[in-house]
């Protein structure tokens, strides 16, 4: 009974740790894993891979979606008759990289983002894209929330202060990619 209670013991004591990488306002992250999540998310549906997490309560004012960024950026582009996901190379005092272009059309580069602090970078990427691919930037963002928040208020001003095309789709997509 000493010897189980003492394994017991050890048990308890034994340090957990997770897989290093930070998380996004989601609670999401990207590293050598695929993209996932660790708490529940904004979309109101519980961490995959633990269907007893917690649901995240967003309120009656915010639509429940499970779509993720790149569906919007699929569902924007089809309808501008973009292409989806470019990848565009260049050099760099630290070798060959490249980029991806969330949309691109014969003219324009677009940078879409979620209405969340992770899309404050949108503005530099689209200019960065703009010089890579020669073609005029463009910032989409995607209102899942129906109001201008902080993180698109700020996005906005300053892609008026860099001459950034400025976009601003509002809704969700529904089962069938339909806004």
């Amino acid at each position: 009974m000493n010897l189980l209670g003492l394994s017991l013991l050890s048990l308890i004591t034994l340090p957990i740790q997770g897989h290093p990488g930070r998380t996004d306002s989601e609670g999401c992250h990207a590293g050598k894993l695929p993209r996932h999540c660790h708490a529940g998310t904004r979309s109101g549906q519980p961490a995959q891979g633990n269907p007893s997490a917690p649901v995240k309560d967003t309120g009656p004012s915010a639509p429940r979606t499970t779509a993720s960024e790149d569906d919007y950026n699929r569902w924007f582009c089809t309808r501008i008759n973009g292409e989806t996901a470019t990848r565009h190379g260049y050099t760099s005092a630290g070798g060959r990289r490249y980029v991806e272009v969330d949309c691109e059309t014969g003219t324009t580069v677009y940078e879409g983002g979620l209405d969340k602090r992770s899309s404050l970078d949108s503005v530099q990427q689209a200019l960065f894209f703009s010089h890579v691919t020669g073609k005029r930037p463009a910032v989409v963002i995607y209102d899942t929330d129906g109001r201008e928040g902080r993180f698109e208020y700020r996005i906005r001003v300053a892609c008026r202060k860099a001459g950034v095309r400025y976009e601003v789709f509002r809704g969700r997509l529904g089962g069938r990619g339909d806004i």
